[in-house]
């Protein structure tokens, strides 16, 4: 049995019948003691019975809205007898001991309860908050303690009930009764998450070990990715899963199902099903059946990660930039304070632990610096150790103390956004960069890309890189290269290393804008120039994987395999994985570029799975998913199983 039931009923101005057999149904129950009259086909009377029945029923304490004073029973059933609009019913319903458990066995907890949650039900029910009315009663039957709430607009023209807005409803009492609950199977999904990561790192390794010995590697594999590149080059249009022909997807969504039999891949993805299994838990007792990986909608950014990986087949890292852009002028900057004390400011303490940490690569010392900044309140020193938790240089990946980090700072961007001047579009780029990544809040690019539009309208190039990205990727913004070309020229304008060398990306490529040889042969070196200036200044680990990897093929420079090797070996000592990738496979880097392809496919789809465990573990609730409810009514359909009567759900206006 499912621990929290909602139903949800529908009165229809001047229509009774359903009323009256739900009428019926309510007065025949168990515990049931005072007989209720014969139903009568009066809709004033039948609605006014069933206010009389709430409040006089043997198990009923009282009847109460949002006003702590005495409600005339008679008074209230009248008024809604007479209301002229649509009338709506919920009733929300725990187990006994579910209820003895979480403390909702008296009328006070409930009637707290449902008053938190009236603009939820507002908002689920397309009412305005000012229009609202509703009247409740509690019921402490033996099996099941529930609440009835019936819930109207003062505005009779108003008011609409979807199943997504049930769900709404459902979400926000399941959310609210079972907090605690949901914060220790978060807490268990994180440290699932820590062994996934674990075991997907194992499994890269031997995936790996396949390739280099070149043995035992799937030819199946290899020829659906050789197909798919090829269709891939002929298709016209957007190269993103959604946009491609039938055929096309048909390869894509194999080459995800060859991935996914890889034994501890299928391990990880079964924990995954497992820990979705709970979240269902919460409103029915049947099993799910989930589909095979390539099936579930959940995962669709592992196909566009393979359509990625494979467009870029020519390249030895296909995934330099995770954080998509770095700073890398900042002691021309203004410094700026909050009210609080905190503040943004390129002390002399904070430039010279960044030198320890990015050229020296002491660590320790780096730490200490930067937790003395901390303590003085310098946000930037927040946020770079954050970094450093996350990327596993103090001790061993540790997400948790680098959200606690993340968390801190982006508070305090946000705080001192509000009075900063000259600083502000550079502070509003920093807060769309931590939504963008997730740092220290839930992963947001919509929200990301209101920051960054905010701070590149002001001409802030780091910002209009990112609109660039975001636009490239289709994140937080319907896919437009034509967009992301303009905002990288407008970033690459103001020497933005990163942004000349989009730019000069998309020229060679034809993507957004027409092929021009003359010009990449311009932006490539602007980039390859830039590159090497922030590394002198600011070497962290993402700067140096991509200025190797540059020198190591030469592009906008000479090819130098040897000095490549050692930028990317600095950037691998930092924590880049991608860097580490790179030295793990360079004594076999011949090999094909679709055994290369796969290999960076196997890491997108072991992060992908593990990063979906990735949450806040402070005050997260969990969201109630419209389209997971939908699916087990499906199953349940497919099954031939029947519907619980009190989760039958009848909709209406």
């Amino acid at each position: 049995m499912p621990k929290l039931i909602v139903t949800s009923r529908y009165i229809k101005p001047n229509s009774h019948k359903r009323f009256g057999n739900y009428i019926k149904y309510i007065a025949t129950r168990d515990g049931v003691e005072k007989p209720i009259p014969k139903q009568d086909n009066n809709r004033e009377l039948d609605r006014e019975i069933f206010m009389n029945y709430l409040d006089s029923r043997p198990n009923s304490h009282v009847l109460f809205s949002e006003t702590d004073k005495p409600l005339v029973l008679d008074r209230v059933a009248k008024e809604t007898a007479n209301h002229e609009g649509a009338i709506w019913t919920h009733i929300v319903s725990l187990k006994r001991d579910d209820a003895e458990r979480m403390g909702y066995t008296d009328l006070e907890h409930w009637r707290d309860l449902v008053r938190r949650h009236v603009s939820d039900i507002a908002a689920a029910q397309k009412i305005a908050p000012e229009n609202i009315r509703w009247y409740a009663a509690f019921h402490n039957k033996e099996s099941n303690p529930h609440v009835h709430i019936v819930v109207y607009s003062e505005n009779t023209h108003e008011g609409y009930l979807t199943k997504s807005g049930i769900e709404k409803i459902r979400g926000a009492f399941a959310n609210d009764i079972y907090k605690g609950e949901m914060q220790n199977l978060y807490q268990r999904q994180t440290r699932v998450r820590d062994k996934l990561r674990s075991e997907a790192e194992s499994v890269m390794k031997n995936m790996l070990s396949e390739l280099q010995n070149n043995d035992q590697f799937d030819p199946q594999l290899e020829q659906l990715i050789l197909k798919l590149q090829l269709q891939l080059k002929n298709s016209k249009g957007k190269k993103v899963y959604g946009y491609l022909q039938p055929n096309v997807k048909k390869t894509v969504d194999q080459i995800v199902a060859e991935l996914a039999k890889n034994p501890v891949l299928k391990k990880m993805y079964d924990e995954w099903c497992a820990l979705e299994q709970q979240k269902y838990e919460t409103y029915t007792s049947a099993v799910q059946k989930f589909p095979p990986l390539e099936e579930n909608k959940a995962f669709k950014p592992i196909k566009n990660a393979v359509i990625q990986v494979v467009l870029g087949m020519d390249n030895p890292v296909q995934k330099l930039d995770s954080e998509m852009f770095a700073e890398d002028d900042e002691e021309n900057l203004s410094e700026a304070q909050s009210s609080s004390g905190l503040y943004i400011k390129w002390t002399a303490e904070y430039k010279s632990a960044c030198t320890e940490l990015y050229k020296n690569k002491n660590i320790p010392s780096a730490f200490l610096l930067m937790q003395s900044e901390v303590e003085k309140g310098n946000i930037l020193a927040l946020h770079d150790i954050g970094k450093m938790y996350r990327n596993g240089l103090l001790v061993k990946e540790n997400i948790i103390k680098s959200d606690g980090y993340f968390t801190k700072a982006l508070n305090g961007f946000l705080e001192i956004e509000l009075t900063a001047k000259r600083l502000k579009p550079y502070v509003q780029y920093r807060i769309g960069k931590m939504y963008a990544l997730g740092y220290g809040t839930e992963q947001d690019y919509t929200k990301a890309f209101g920051w960054f539009e905010k701070s590149a309208d002001a001409g802030n190039k780091f910002a209009q890189y990112s609109l660039g990205s975001l636009y490239f990727y289709g994140n937080g913004v319907a896919q437009n290269y034509e967009k992301a070309f303009e905002y990288f020229k407008l970033s690459a304008n103001q020497d933005n290393a990163y942004a000349c060398y989009e730019v000069a990306k998309m020229l060679r490529d034809g993507i957004g804008v027409d092929k021009d040889a003359e010009q990449v042969e311009i932006y490539f070196p602007k980039a390859y120039n830039g590159f090497l200036k922030i590394a002198q200044d600011n070497p962290d680990d993402q700067i140096l994987c991509r200025l190797g990897v540059m020198t190591f093929s030469g592009m906008g420079c000479d090819a130098n395999r040897e000095r490549g090797i050692e930028l990317i070996r600095q950037s691998a000592e930092l924590g880049n994985e991608y860097a580490q990738a790179f030295l793990e496979n360079n004594r076999h880097y011949n090999l094909t570029a679709a055994q290369n392809a796969v290999f960076s496919m196997l890491l997108s789809f072991g992060r992908m799975i593990s990063d979906d465990y990735n949450r806040s573990l402070h005050g997260q609730k969990l969201r109630t998913e419209h389209k997971l409810k939908a699916a087990i009514r499906r199953k349940k359909q497919a099954l031939g199983m029947k519907e619980n009567p009190l989760e039958n759900q009848q909709l209406g206006k």
